[in-house]
């Protein structure tokens, strides 16, 4: 990996002159570690929802970069069960949802692995490859969540779009015992699954010692529709693809905090976070093969809107698997206030662990006269209908359709094959931190210097991703055993909202599981299978990237204005460890890298009166690529010519850009804000098919350099800008008997483009338009209502080889219901109602009259009982 100088455009030049003259005058303020202020038990009070914005918007006003902010109660109050429904309500924050629950945030339209994640301060690696799951943090341990939109040189530099930093509760910010606890109940419209919240924090704060325990776990029993469709060049279905899955999700967490204060100079924390995100998925799912039907059609007249197809093939596949992902983070660490320096240091150890397990069982009809015949009516092109018919012999030895049908026929099958899913990740960190403030003057002026080191260890290692196809059905057979999936037809029909013209029973996926285990132990056992070729050694790898990291930085502030400026560096050392396979065998790969980077920020600041504050601010920042990109492992096929693998040789993407605002506290707990951003990046990660270009792969016998070459590349430049509208207040000037409505709403423009691998130009994926989240509340007389809408036009999902066949995500919008009533001072009631719109998700093939994918949650309901001691 070639080092990464520093930029020498005339952007970075100034920075660092202006940085350098900050360092040469011996100025310097150390990372300040935020203790978390007091805030009062807005439980309580009479107006809860304009107490926790305004302490948002405190927050928000006195931060040195652009920053958004919820407080505490903001997000207890909302019907948000985890971070990533909490932070989809703030500017320029898209959420992407995987079967209707928040999962991915982007901020500003970017790309997910732009974003990174910290806890108190410390960041942490994602579970998946880097990219956080935000639904993995439960908002019950969560004191506030903010987004650092511009990077200041006191914060790691690996974030393009911006940081989120979680901030747990302090124990010492409440005096004396208090016991808060959570508990609701609900239900799933879509089939009458049940969803559950349980939550309890006891903490102590005394004068000198404070201690807090929480636990938190919320589940839901849902069920998804989905059906999936393929097309020809002509826009003619070839498949059509219905699926109805069982999930049981659970969001669980744990948390013990010790701080300790001797004296108003020295404080010290002790930290143990541990956060997880279970999924349990049963899969029901049938396939009709159009473009494998035996007759094409009664009348030739298929078209994309309708047709009639005889003697189809049906394929199943069943499904009991599961997807887990956990984060566990410890932190020790300490607040000093010496004679003229303030010292911070933290020591933070934290593991992550993703991973899937989804064996698959498809399986096939073969008999003809045990298929479906079917018309198909697209007239609604994201819910077909279909027209079940059974499949006849016609005497002269062809087929054609018999009477109609009202369910699938499920059994029928052979040619029983195992898909067996698979990937596991772990990684481990250690960061070690120091920071030092010092606060001085440079003639009338106020200035603070901050200095700090930091270092990042950390390994990541994987056995190897399975997609391996084994032949279950053949081998039970020849081995005298029993799989039989036919056995396990329920008399269960589908729960569902989608009208899909027949229906079809459930399958009993966990007996058919425990059947199939039972299958594979005994074909192990006596090696008629070896469960290590699912696992190719070229998916293999084990990482190690070591990440040091220096920073100085100053701040002035005279009058109504602050100035920051500052510069950061980075040297990342990388060792990757993965294997070669080829026609001769399996050879393990060891690579190394360095680079070394500058991260140089200036942030401006001005007071234009008590009312409005102006911000302009440059910035960088970095995004690394993920570990199995960086792995060293790859195979190649010498008879196609091509080479598949990672690229440990790629480069981080580099980002600069500039941010300004206009910010108008017009009046208490009251905000209107226009917000511009532009950022320039360069070294884009693309996924791509290149020439090798070099000998890497060379062997005695073939000459591998001009071999198509499958991998992760560094490609041109792209660039991302946005505007951000902002707008929050309660309506005091409504006559009395109105009193108590307002609104927080927020709107942000988006235009994101790079240069694909083949030339075109495109937007990054996730980059929508527009992005629109607007609450209209009411509190009084001890009720706190909100009606909260979000909306977000198309998506970009994934990249093909031309346009036409980009996959996008449809335009989606969400309406949520929030109701709160406070009995007295410990007794509160709430009722959440979820996805009242009863959103689809729609994902398309090029145009919107081709969808690939359509999925259904239905709404959810969650009645509860907060209580406060």
């Amino acid at each position: 990996m070639r080092p990464l100088p520093l930029r020498s455009s005339c952007f970075n030049r100034t920075l660092l002159s202006l940085c350098c003259a900050a360092a040469m005058t011996n100025i310097a303020h150390a990372q300040q570690i935020e203790t978390p202020p007091v805030i009062e038990e807005l439980l309580v009070t009479a107006t809860p929802i304009k107490d926790s914005q305004a302490e948002s918007i405190l927050r928000q006003r006195e931060a040195t970069n652009v920053v958004n902010i919820i407080a505490a109660d903001d997000i207890g109050r909302f019907p948000d069960n985890t971070a990533a429904a909490a932070l989809a309500r703030l500017p320029a924050v898209a959420v992407q949802r995987d079967q209707g629950q928040e999962r991915y945030i982007q901020v500003r339209g970017a790309p997910a692995r732009w974003t990174s994640v910290a806890f108190d301060g410390i960041n942490v690696l994602g579970a998946e490859e880097r990219i956080f799951r935000f639904d993995s943090v439960p908002a019950a341990i969560m004191d506030s969540v903010e987004i650092s939109k511009t990077l200041t040189a006191d914060m790691s530099a690996e974030a393009v779009a911006g940081r989120v930093n979680i901030k747990t509760y302090s124990p010492l910010s409440r005096d004396g015992w208090n016991l808060d606890l959570d508990a609701g109940l609900g239900t799933l419209e879509l089939g009458d699954g049940d969803q559950e919240r349980y939550a309890g924090r006891l903490s102590w704060g005394g004068e000198t010692l404070g201690a807090v325990v929480a636990l938190s776990s919320v589940s839901a029993e849902q069920t998804t529709d989905n059906n999936e469709m393929s097309y020809n060049a002509n826009g003619v279905p070839t498949l059509f693809d219905f699926r109805s899955y069982k999930l049981t999700r659970e969001t669980n967490s744990a948390m013990v905090k010790l701080e300790f204060a001797p004296s108003e100079d020295h404080q010290f924390i002790l930290s143990s976070l541990y956060t997880e995100f279970l999924d349990h998925e049963l899969r029901n799912m049938y396939q009709l093969r159009a473009d494998r039907a035996r007759s094409a059609t009664h009348n030739s007249t298929n078209n994309p809107t309708s047709g009639e197809l005889v003697g189809v093939p049906v394929r199943s596949y069943l499904q009991d698997g599961n997807y887990e992902n956990s984060t566990f983070t410890n932190t020790l660490g300490g607040d000093h206030q010496l004679t003229e320096w303030k010292l911070n240091w933290r020591l933070n150890y934290t593991e992550t662990e993703s991973d899937m397990y989804l064996p698959i069982v498809l399986q096939d009809q073969t008999n003809p006269l045990e298929m479906h015949s079917f018309s198909y009516d697209r007239s609604n092109p994201n819910l077909p209908r279909v027209q079940l018919y059974t499949t006849i012999s016609n005497g002269a030895g062809g087929y054609t359709r018999g009477e109609a049908v009202t369910q699938m026929n499920q059994t029928g099958f052979g040619a029983n094959n195992l898909v067996n899913y698979a990937t596991n990740l772990k990684t481990e960190s250690v960061v070690a931190k120091t920071d030092a403030e010092h606060e001085w003057q440079m003639g009338s002026t106020d200035a603070t210097l901050s200095i700090g080191v930091q270092l990042d260890q950390r390994d990541a290692s994987s056995p190897g991703s399975s997609s391996a196809y084994v032949p279950i059905g053949q081998l039970a057979q020849a081995n005298g055993l029993t799989l039989s999936p036919n056995d396990f037809v329920t008399d269960v029909l589908w729960q569902t909202d989608f009208d899909r013209g027949f229906n079809a029973f459930y399958m009993d996926n966990a007996g058919f599981r425990r059947q199939l285990d039972g299958v594979m132990s005994s074909l192990i056992s006596t090696n008629q299978i070896n469960p290590g070729s699912f696992y190719p050694a070229e998916t293999r790898y084990d990482i190690t990237e070591d990440v040091f990291s220096a920073y100085a930085m100053n701040r002035w502030q005279w009058d109504e204005q602050e100035i920051v400026v500052g510069v950061r560096v980075e040297k990342t050392e990388l060792d990757s460890h993965g294997f070669f396979k080829d026609n001769n065998g399996t050879t393990a790969i060891d690579l190394s890298n360095s680079d070394t980077a500058f991260f140089p920020s200036i942030h401006w600041n001005m007071d234009l009166s008590d009312e409005m504050k102006i911000r302009l601010a440059a910035v960088t920042g970095t995004s690394r690529p993920n570990f199995n990109d960086l792995r060293a492992g790859a195979s190649a096929n010498d008879t196609s010519q091509t080479v598949g693998g990672g690229n440990p040789y790629l480069n981080p993407e580099m980002a600069k850009g500039i941010d300004g605002s206009w910010e108008w506290y017009f009046t208490d707990a009251a905000l209107a804000s226009i917000g511009i951003f532009y950022r320039k990046v360069d070294d884009v990660l693309y996924d791509a098919t290149t020439k090798v270009g070099d000998d890497r792969f060379n062997s005695a016998e073939f000459d591998r350099s001009n071999y198509d070459y499958t991998t992760v590349l560094n490609g041109d430049d792209g660039e991302i800008s946005g505007i951000e509208f902002a707008y929050m207040h309660q309506w005091e000037f409504l006559p009395e008997a109105l009193q108590g409505f307002g609104m927080q709403a927020n709107l942000a423009l988006l235009d994101s483009e790079f240069t694909t691998p083949d030339g075109r130009t495109s937007a990054f994926t996730g980059t929508s338009d527009k992005v629109i989240n607007t609450s209209i509340f009411y509190e009084n007389f001890g009720w706190s209502v909100q009606l909260n809408w979000q909306w977000r036009d198309a998506w970009l999902d994934d990249i093909s080889g031309d346009a036409a066949s980009d996959y996008y995500w449809k335009d989606t919008e969400r309406l949520d219901l929030s109701v709160r009533y406070q009995l007295n001072d410990t007794i509160g009631f709430y009722l959440d109602a979820n996805n009242l719109s009863d959103e689809l998700g729609v994902r398309y093939k090029g145009s919107e009259a081709l969808p690939v994918e359509v999925e259904g949650f239905g709404r959810r309901y969650l009645l509860g009982v907060r209580a406060s001691f």
